[in-house]
Parts: structure tokens; C-alpha cells; sequence
């Protein structure tokens, strides 16, 4: 009996998928839970486990393709025989895959190649190529048995075919002449071009079609963290070792953001105009933007934030971060945020207007912490200079949804919130 496999929603607001690579193919026997695909989405890549067992009978949907939420992926059927694997051909079944983000495709071939390249492979040496590397090393008579590969499983990169490329200098006058002809030549302009991974890709969507929908405003005030900064400096040596990580500004940043949006709900709430919908989130999910070393950014979601002190959001935004960045994440991780943090002032800013993270209608940006001479009042009304530790806090804010002055009464009640709360009684 035929099954039909169906492309999942991977996420609330996911409505489409885009195949990256089928990890089976016709004739494969598949088990209840074993990775059939990979799928990339606007929010996550990820493998997509077969609902249940048989037999794969047919891929309904070629690599590359874009398909909406619902659409027939593959056809199991659980009443065949696994096909026997033909050993006829060695070529037959080779997987080439893409590394660094390329997407992974597979190769077929009726005939044994006489280049030097697929007799590498023929011969067992599994090099895993991605087809820029494979046209790479053919272009440039590159004998594969003669590369290592520094890429994960030992992979052969684009890197290690020019590096061995460079290696290899000309061995006659002509030869060496066509190269500094050819060093003058791309002299003249010179640059480098790679193709767009796809999380900077999708990043690049996601703020465009940010952009476009929002109205996008920004409201700042400024911050005096010395009471915070005091605490920190008091609690430094003890928190580490004990919790083994830095306690920062974020946390208390976090909590008192947190305790603000149960005043302005309207700030913790989704809009949407075409459908004539406001709708208020009961719950406080925290997203945390996380650089990811640069390679691209993701939010991870802390779920119902309101519910934890001081201490479990610095644990908890330690815990995002690592995951983030460790890979190891799932969809529910880094979706259904209701308000974002933006902490770039662990980066040294003075002042950001970060993009608003769709469908939240505002973002925060904590910016950095400095000390600043600034005017104190005195008890009898008197002014003093002192060093504090300042530090701005900026709000994007969707102006549709709502005006400057419930953004500056929020970031306001942030700012009492952070001056005036006794943190050391949830620091403990």
C-alpha cells in the first residue's frame, strides 16, 4: 500500500520549503524516523524524518524546487522488496556533495569516465565534491589522489584544489610567461567573488520584507547603570565560579524589559492590516539576537521570559547562545518570539536602530556602557559632577502600531526599572 510523504509546516508562519537534497532515492528501504530530506525554510535548515516505513517508490519533487506547506514530497510503499543494488557500474549511486552551505545533489553516471578525476572516485578514494570544486580540479587537470582534503570527513574544498593549484609552479619559459601575463592582467581589478551563503541569504529577505512592512521609528534614553555596575563589580569572581559565565548587563536589561511589557502590552503584540487583527500576547517570549562569529545572525526565543528571576534569564540567555551557535538547535528555538533584545553593545556601539524581527512590532538595542561624567542632583537640590556608568538603550518600534509615546513611556519604565530595582535580591 502507497503512502504519500507531504511537505510539513516547520514553524507557525512557515507556508513554503525549499528541497535542498533528497538523502534516499527510488528503491531505498527507509525506517519509521530515518532522515528522508532536507528542507530549508526561512527560518531553519533541517532534515525531515519518514512518518513511517517501506519502500521509497517515487520523488515527486526535483532538487531545487520551492513547494508550499502540503505538497506530495515522495511515495512509500510499504508492500515492495528492496531493490538489489546494482554493482555493475561503480559509478552508479555516487553521491557528490556540497560543502559550505552548497546545496547537495546527486550524480549518476552510465559509463565509466576515462578523466582522471571520476577514476578517483571510482577507485574508492570517496572524495566528497561539490560540483565548483569538481569543475575546478577537471579545468585544471587536477589529479585528486594527490590533494587532501581539509574539509569536514576529509573533504576536498575549493581551498585545497587552488592552494595545490598554486603549489604547482610552470615547469617551462612559456608556461611561466602566460603566468605573470595572467597575474598583469587580473591585477588590474582586483577581487573576489563567492556565492551568497544561504542563512545571509535569508537574513537578507527577512530585512527587506521587515523594511517593507513595518514603519520603521526609533526613540532612544539614556541609561545610568551605576548601582548595576556596583553589583556586578561585587558579585564578579563569585558569580563566575559558580556559574561559570560573566554576569552582564543583558540579564538585568532582560528582566526589566520584561517587567515593562506586562505594563504596555500593546509593545509585546502582533499586527497584521490586511486581516484587521491586533493581537496581544499573554505570554512574554524573549527572543535574543545571536551573532553567529559573524557568519550570520539568528534569534533564539526564551519561552513564557516572565516567569524566571534574574538569575534564570542569565542562564537562560547563556544557554540560547550556546545552542545557537553550537548548531544544535530546533525550529521551536528560534521561533514565536514576541519581543526581541538586540545586545550590541557587547560590540562597542554608541547607538543602533536595529530591524524589527517579524512579527514582533518593536526591537530593543542594549548599546554599550561607559563612564561618563554627567550632573547629579543633590538631596538639597544642589548640583555635583560624579562618573557613572551610562549607556543608551534604543527602541524600533512599528508605527502603525502604536505612537512615540507609548514607545518613550516604555523605554521610560525600562530605565526606572534598571536605576531603582534592588537586583541583588534576585541575584542570590
Amino acid at each position: 500500500m502507497s503512502q504519500i510523504v507531504t511537505m510539513p509546516q516547520l514553524g507557525e508562519t512557515v507556508t513554503e520549503g525549499t528541497i535542498l537534497s533528497w538523502l534516499v532515492k527510488v528503491g531505498d528501504s527507509v525506517k519509521e524516523d530515518d532522515p528522508i530530506i532536507e528542507i530549508s525554510t526561512d527560518k531553519v535548515d533541517t532534515e525531515v524524518p519518514s512518518p513511517f516505513s517501506g519502500i521509497v517508490s517515487a520523488l515527486l519533487v526535483d532538487e531545487g524546487a520551492t513547494v508550499e506547506v502540503g505538497t506530495p514530497l515522495l511515495e512509500i510503499d510499504g508492500d515492495q522488496k528492496p531493490q538489489e543494488e546494482d554493482t555493475s557500474d561503480l559509478n552508479h549511486g555516487d553521491q557528490f556533495f556540497a560543502i559550505e552551505g552548497e546545496k547537495k545533489i546527486e550524480k549518476k553516471s552510465t559509463k565509466k569516465s576515462e578523466n582522471p578525476i571520476d577514476t578517483d572516485i571510482e577507485r574508492g578514494k570517496k572524495h566528497k565534491l561539490s560540483p565548483v570544486v569538481r569543475k575546478l580540479a577537471q579545468d585544471n587537470n587536477v589529479n585528486l589522489s594527490n590533494v587532501s582534503g581539509t574539509g569536514n570527513g576529509g573533504r576536498v574544498t575549493r581551498k585545497d584544489i587552488e592552494s595545490y593549484i598554486k603549489s604547482t609552479k610552470p615547469t617551462t619559459r612559456k608556461e611561466q610567461e602566460q603566468s605573470v601575463n595572467d597575474v598583469f592582467e587580473k591585477s588590474v581589478i582586483s577581487q573576489r567573488e563567492e556565492s551568497i551563503p544561504r542563512l545571509r541569504k535569508k537574513i537578507a529577505e527577512n530585512m527587506i520584507l521587515s523594511k517593507q512592512t513595518s514603519a520603521h521609528v526609533m526613540t532612544s534614553v539614556e541609561v545610568d547603570f551605576e548601582v548595576i555596575e556596583q553589583l556586578r563589580a561585587e558579585n564578579k569572581e563569585s558569580f563566575k565560579s559558580i556559574e561559570g559565565f560573566s554576569l552582564t548587563y543583558l540579564p538585568f536589561i532582560s528582566r526589566a524589559t520584561i517587567e515593562s511589557l506586562k505594563e504596555f502590552p500593546v509593545v509585546n503584540s502582533s499586527f497584521n492590516l490586511e486581516e484587521n487583527k491586533l493581537t496581544l500576547h499573554e505570554e512574554i517570549n524573549l527572543g535574543i539576537a545571536v551573532d553567529l562569529n559573524q557568519k550570520g545572525l539568528l534569534v533564539g526565543t526564551i519561552k513564557s521570559a516572565d516567569s524566571y528571576n534574574l538569575l534564570d534569564i542569565a542562564r537562560k540567555t547563556i544557554e540560547i547562545s550556546k545552542l545557537l551557535r553550537g548548531g544544535g538547535f530546533e525550529i521551536e528555538d528560534i521561533t514565536r518570539s514576541t519581543f526581541t533584545i538586540s545586545n550590541n553593545g557587547s560590540f562597542n556601539s554608541f547607538l543602533t536602530s536595529p530591524i524589527i524581527n517579524q512579527p514582533n512590532v518593536a526591537i530593543l538595542s542594549a548599546e554599550s556602557v561607559k563612564k561618563r561624567a554627567v550632573v547629579i542632583d543633590g538631596p538639597d537640590g544642589s548640583d555635583s559632577i560624579s562618573i557613572r556608568h551610562i549607556g543608551l538603550l534604543s527602541l524600533t518600534w512599528d508605527h502603525r502600531v502604536f505612537d512615540g509615546s507609548t514607545a518613550l513611556l516604555f523605554l521610560n519604565a525600562i530605565k526606572d526599572k534598571l536605576e531603582k530595582t534592588n537586583w541583588k535580591q534576585e541575584l542570590h
